[in-house]
């Protein structure tokens, strides 16, 4: 029984992993650096379960329900997790020579994820046995990734930036949809609601948009290294690439492609149609609870302070996407 349990905690990981290594297909990445960015995923847990033990002990967030799940979602678990993945990637493969592309953030950040996701699982699925297992398969590692890859595009992005201040918005901004994201998952999950359902269209949101970004970057990826956008990497040496691979992406930079703006576009929505649910749910609760003025108060300050960041990030998307559609 150990055994299956074993196997079902590390195979979904691991065929998310291949997933996305199928997709690298022009020129793939090492895969001893590949798994050695997945075990520090892996190993990235522990500061993160640290954040996480000694925050969320503190009675500002021992309360139930939607909010509760928010308040720990949103402001500890999801920056904590994916500030540690981006962590690994920034440090470990930032540098790296055969970090020489963009798509190689999407590979370089998934392992990331997925390295995460897979130690994540291991413990859940030892604890909570096979149904908790295969649940997670379907829902959680497929979030872990397709965040990651969400958080990759923009990685790559920022690698190849032409700018410090450029190469500093990319990180950020992907760090942002992935935390949003992330953050809006655990709170359906740990709400202990009928809103836990929500998090089955919001999985396939996930599949959808993750599958799309490794497709076409992919395809991306083959055209700039036949166009001689891309050179290979020295074979020895640990070098940044070459002079002129860098001018000429930053010149693609220039440029965006209509599906990337339409992800913009698609992502800001979620997150408008997100928080309208949510601030429904929340009106809902207190109507059913029927609590004092005190309350209602805490609850609607706490909803504001949860979904201020959220929109920020999805008015700018918006006004982004509205902006290079006109250009």
């Amino acid at each position: 029984m150990l055994l299956i349990l074993v196997l079902v905690a590390i195979a979904p990981p691991i065929a998310f992993l291949t997933f996305i290594l199928r997709h690298d297909r022009t020129e793939p990445e090492p895969i001893r650096l590949v798994l050695k960015i997945m075990l520090l995923g892996a190993l990235s847990i522990i500061p993160a379960a640290i954040i996480q033990l000694a925050v969320l002990d503190q009675p500002f967030f021992q309360g139930g329900g939607i909010v509760g799940a928010a308040l720990e979602s949103f402001l500890v678990v999801a920056p904590s997790e994916e500030l540690v993945k981006l962590a690994v990637v920034v440090i470990f493969a930032w540098s790296n020579r055969n970090f020489n592309e963009r798509f190689d953030g999407i590979v370089y950040t998934g392992a990331a994820a997925i390295g995460f996701a897979l130690a994540e699982n291991f413990f859940y699925v030892l604890d909570l046995g096979l149904t908790v297992g295969i649940l997670r398969a379907v829902t959680a590692i497929p979030g872990h990734t397709f965040t990651g890859v969400l958080m990759g595009y923009y990685v790559g992005k920022a690698k190849f930036s032409k700018t410090a201040s450029a190469r500093n918005e990319n990180l950020i901004k992907g760090f942002l949809i992935a935390y949003s994201l992330h953050a809006l998952y655990n709170t359906l999950v740990l709400s202990d609601t009928a809103a836990a359902l929500l998090m089955v269209p919001l999985v396939i949101f996930y599949f959808v948009i993750g599958t799309r970004i490794l497709k076409e970057g992919s395809a991306a990826s083959a055209r700039r290294w036949a166009e001689g956008v891309y050179q290979p990497v020295p074979e020895t040496g640990v070098n940044p690439p070459p002079v002129t691979q860098i001018s000429q992406e930053a010149d693609l930079n220039k440029t965006e492609d209509p599906s990337w703006l339409f992800l913009r576009a698609v992502v800001a929505r979620i997150i408008f149609i997100a928080t309208a649910i949510l601030w429904v749910l929340l009106f809902i609760g207190m109507a059913d609870e029927a609590g004092t003025r005190q309350e209602a108060l805490e609850i609607i300050s706490g909803g504001l302070l949860l979904t201020a960041v959220p929109l920020v990030i999805a008015i700018m998307l918006e006004r982004s996407y509205r902006r290079k559609r006109l250009a």
